[in-house]
């Protein structure tokens, strides 16, 4: 696993700068391709009102909280640790996202609570797992009820219905390794890790998690379909709810390209999906990259921010409780 340590390394930080590179390229390639024309995009940009900006920031951290209040309610029962430190850990983790591939900041923030709280990390781990399929589950409902007011482009279905049936899965081999609660080489360590993993696991099939899932998980996708719909104008971005939530779907289904912080590849699914609602390439790429800009700055100063405290180390000792 990286560390904060290893990040320190001149290797890794050359590493995390040429994932960034690479994702500028692509920026650079689709802006190419779509002919955008920088100074119709600049001129765009350079229009979007302070207040705007502002917004687009307040409405990320916003949605931190409602993300960290879905994986607190989903550790509560099983760790009983408090809302500050699922926030803490998540924005963290939200970070090292920006900096490394593949959601690497995930397993970082596990580290990081455990090395905070005492906790274990492989119930923490399990309470991840629990917490991902939930926020993935979270648009699925509000597509639904969305659908049933406005009409929803054929692409946005082929997504439900890839990501249903990976919830399924997934929810079942959830309900299977909780029911089965069989360990490998008994007596060994591996075993204490693997019970250890299920503990966090089990919140999966409890009456508490059938809350978050239909109360809680859809709450950040309505915030910030709602923020895109409502910040678009100042981009010449003129959205309804229906069409800002299928803007948000395309940009998260790109970001599963593993791209340090989804740089390039947001870019490239949010502006799609806005083309094919009819808004121009270069106000559509304008959009995209001061909104996704002011996602990653809140996660990228917050998370700095928590380290700091902590004297630079996500591995201090547990702190008293």
């Amino acid at each position: 696993m990286t560390t904060a340590a290893t990040l320190s390394v001149p290797g890794q930080r050359a590493r995390a700068a040429l994932g960034w590179a690479a994702g500028i390229v692509v920026v650079a390639l689709l802006a190419w391709r779509l002919d955008v024309h920088p100074g119709t995009m600049l001129a765009t940009a350079r229009g979007v009102p302070p207040w705007t900006i502002a917004g687009c920031v307040l409405s990320a951290v916003v949605v931190f909280a409602l993300q960290s209040l879905r994986w607190h309610l989903v550790m509560a029962p099983v760790l009983r640790l408090r809302y500050a430190d699922a926030f803490s850990a998540l924005v963290v983790g939200s970070m090292f996202n920006a900096l490394l591939p593949a959601r690497g900041g995930d397993l970082l923030r596990v580290q990081h609570l455990g090395r905070r709280t005492g906790t274990s990390r492989a119930t923490i781990l399990g309470t991840e797992i629990v917490d991902r399929w939930l926020d993935w589950w979270g648009w699925i409902p509000l597509l639904l009820v969305a659908a049933g007011s406005s009409p929803m482009p054929g692409w946005v279905f082929k997504a439900l219905a890839l990501f249903a049936a990976a919830l399924l899965a997934g929810g079942g081999a959830m309900v299977v390794a909780a029911w089965r609660g069989h360990s490998p080489r008994p007596g060994s360590r591996l075993e204490r890790a693997y019970r250890s993993f299920l503990l966090g696991v089990n919140a999966f099939a409890s009456r508490r998690t059938l809350f978050i899932a239909l109360a809680i998980a859809p709450l950040p996708w309505i915030w910030e379909t709602g923020a895109i719909a409502l910040v678009g104008p100042s981009f010449h971005v003129h959205l309804s709810f229906a069409m800002a939530l299928s803007v948000l779907i395309g940009l998260n289904v790109a970001a599963v390209v593993p791209s340090p912080g989804g740089v390039g590849s947001m870019e490239a699914g949010g502006t799609a999906a806005l083309a094919l609602f009819g808004v121009g390439h270069s106000d559509a790429l304008a959009f995209m990259l001061v909104y996704h800009a002011t996602q990653l700055l809140p996660a990228l100063v917050m998370g700095t921010s928590f380290i700091v405290s902590e004297r630079g180390s996500l591995f201090r000792a547990p702190a008293a409780r």
